[in-house]
């Protein structure tokens, strides 16, 4: 019995994990989305400049 519940919490930290992983991953989608856009915006205005 000690053993499965060994188990549950290792299941438990690598769902954890995985979030973790999965929240800096969408974190950092958007960082690069938002930086994208400054730099076209720039473009852009340079260009329009």
């Amino acid at each position: 019995m000690p053993r499965q519940s060994v188990h549950m919490r290792d299941q438990k930290a690598n769902q954890l994990a995985m979030h973790i992983r999965a929240d800096r991953q969408a974190a950092l989608n958007m960082i690069e989305e938002i930086t994208l856009v400054i730099v076209l915006w720039g473009v852009f205005l340079l260009a329009a400049g």
